[in-house]
């Protein structure tokens, strides 16, 4: 019979696999991949989205046919995440009760673990957003911020779809309709909130999934705390292609263990999660450098 004690594990590992990639937000951007038996410092192989090339037709017979192009994206484990908190007796006991209510023990466990997950969830986003240094369309004004306003904050959002839709000159686009993704800070938020198209971001209302706001250009428009922002008061907001334009690996739970301290008749959970991430698409990925100082006129 499971005790209570790996009840609380299980259902930890089980509200981790089905609530972290929910929480992740700059992480749309991202194809990962969930690793087992994994330690940090591994290096894993990230398989991204298969492409195919188009070649002229004279009418004749087609040629051999070719392998699709699978790209592969090794990222290195390097970053960790751990929590180690404990329960008491009587805690412990509601839980294992609180199972003949009907609640699952999935939405159990979240309401003690939910904060890790978040948390996990958020240092993964936050790697994510640290890869703009590799985008491949970049915008700024000389080297400097661009300063936003009402209007140059949707003039931006235009601008990155030129840029994706004109991909590479030959024919080749970066731009997948319905797939774009632009992820801002709050601060961006607060300008494109001027708009009429988004006015005070009440449209987000329609839609319940984490940090939507809206549509501008083509570009659905997500909100986190997580973007770059690697000097005061200015921003890297990310514009890419969903699940394609970057590459990450995660372990596949938080290895959730159970012990009892000494002279002590609580329990302890501790546990680990292990991340990284790459940007093997910088063709699939833009930024820009914005300045976004929040003033009311």
């Amino acid at each position: 019979m499971t005790t209570t004690k790996q009840m609380i594990v299980d259902a930890f590992t089980k509200a981790f696999d089905k609530h972290f990639y929910n929480e992740l937000v700059i992480g749309k951007l991202a194809h990962s991949e969930v690793k087992d038996n994994v330690k940090k410092g591994d290096e894993v192989n990230i398989t991204m989205p298969g492409m195919v090339t188009l070649f002229d037709y004279d009418g004749g017979d087609l040629p051999t046919a070719e392998t699709a192009t699978i790209s592969t994206c090794k990222v290195k484990l390097d970053r960790g995440k751990a929590f180690h908190f404990e329960l008491s007796e009587m805690e412990e006991a509601m839980l294992q009760n609180s199972q003949v209510d009907g609640k699952s023990q999935v939405e159990i466990a979240k309401d003690y673990t939910g904060d890790a997950i978040k948390q996990f969830a958020a240092a993964v986003d936050a790697a994510y957003a640290n890869l703009y240094t590799r985008a491949g369309h970049y915008l700024d004004n000389s080297g400097s911020a661009i300063t936003l306003s009402a209007q140059n904050a949707k003039d931006i959002f235009a601008y990155m779809q030129a840029k994706f839709q004109r991909g590479d000159g030959k024919g080749h686009t970066n731009w997948i309709d319905g797939d774009m993704i632009a992820v801002i800070p709050p601060e961006y938020q607060f300008y494109l909130g001027k708009l009429d198209e988004l006015k005070y971001t009440e449209k987000g209302a329609e839609e319940t999934r984490k940090g939507y706001i809206g549509h501008l250009c083509g570009w659905e428009i997500l909100v986190s705390n997580n973007i770059a922002q690697p000097e005061n008061g200015v921003f890297y907001p990310l514009f890419g292609v969903k699940g394609k334009t970057l590459a990450g690996g995660v372990s596949s739970n938080m290895n959730t263990t159970f012990y009892t301290p000494e002279k002590n008749f609580n329990t302890c959970y501790k546990g680990y999660g292990l991340y990284g991430v790459g940007a093997p698409r910088a063709d699939f990925l833009g930024t820009v450098k914005v300045s976004a100082a929040l003033a009311l006129s």
